[in-house]
């Protein structure tokens, strides 16, 4: 096939046939999302590609590599892709319900992991430590799977989420784990969870992306139990919520919206691209999370897409 362009297949041709009429382009408005310049450059705010996700996504395993392999923990190599591969390689059965990848350095990376990988690290000290764990809305197990297969020391690991969110966390996590390491999940309702006060002490509490989605009250509850019954408390949550419209969702249903922004502890509407107000929200995520009787242990920022979520450790005095 000739290299030679002609006129009938010139890339620049065909753009400005089809889609772009340079003469009525309106200077003012043309860099506004879904305008003209989003034919002039390679890129526009909203894509309908999974290209800017997959970017972000090695972009953050770069980033959390680059921090452990910078740490003290007892890697054998120190080269690029050695550092997220320190929790990676012992996590088996990763890929199990297709989800989207990257290759970094031979590590094959989901969002799911990556993020699992992020925490674990967060919370080594603690863990390696700890023989008894409870996660509140664990999902469909992403995280209790890689600390199960991460921490041996770990003896027991308590879910406490949604009847029908336990029913999916069972068959996952039967299929990732082997018998002997699904053997040490106890998998209670939410409607339950207070039968365990008193019954059990717990090493660390952890909640994840959930707490922001639930009525004060529930939280409350929750914290009040942690308070009496767990030495450490683990949570990245949202700091704050913010206009649906100043990232372009567009979503009809005012009720569901409304729900939204009433439901967790920090109410506050932010502007989550603002430096200024992200400070502020995360001081007040700070205080609003601290249970009774705790102290903040350590904390530190989210990246990426996750910049309005922060992680905080807190301490039983």
């Amino acid at each position: 096939m000739s290299s030679k362009l002609t006129t009938s297949n010139n890339l620049w041709d065909l753009v400005l046939t089809d889609s772009l009429d340079l003469k009525k382009l309106d200077i003012n408005s043309f860099r506004q999302v879904g305008r003209d310049n989003c034919r002039l450059g390679t890129w526009d705010a909203i894509d309908q590609s999974s290209r800017y996700y997959k970017s972000l996504l090695y972009s953050n395993a770069e980033n959390i590599d680059r921090q452990i392999l910078k740490s003290k923990l007892p890697l054998k190599n120190k080269k690029n892709g050695d550092g997220i591969r320190y929790y990676l390689k012992r996590i088996r059965n990763q890929n199990i319900g297709n989800p989207p990848t990257v290759n970094y350095f031979n590590n094959d990376i989901s969002i799911d992991y990556l993020l699992s990988t992020e925490e674990m690290f967060f919370l080594d000290e603690i863990l390696k430590k700890s023989t008894t764990v409870m996660e509140i809305g664990a999902g469909f197990g992403r995280l209790s799977h890689s600390i199960i297969q991460n921490f041996k020391n770990i003896n027991r690991y308590i879910i406490v989420d949604l009847d029908e969110v336990l029913e999916l966390a069972k068959i996952y996590m039967s299929k990732v784990l082997n018998e002997q390491e699904f053997s040490k999940i106890d998998f209670i309702s939410h409607k339950n969870f207070k039968e365990l006060e008193g019954k059990v002490k717990i090493d660390i509490s952890i909640n994840i992306d959930s707490f922001q989605e639930i009525d004060e009250s529930v939280v409350l509850d929750y914290l009040k139990f942690i308070s009496k019954n767990s030495n450490y408390f683990y949570t990245k949550n949202a700091i704050g919520k913010y206009d649906p419209d100043t990232v372009d969702i567009k979503l009809k249903n005012n009720a569901q919206i409304q729900s939204a922004l009433n439901m967790g502890l920090c109410k506050d509407i932010i502007d989550i691209f603002d430096s200024n107000e992200i400070q502020k929200a995360r001081l007040t995520y700070l205080k609003k999370f601290c249970p009774s009787n705790f102290k903040v242990f350590k904390h530190e920022a989210c990246f990426g897409q996750y910049l309005y979520y922060y992680s905080a450790l807190f301490k039983h005095n």
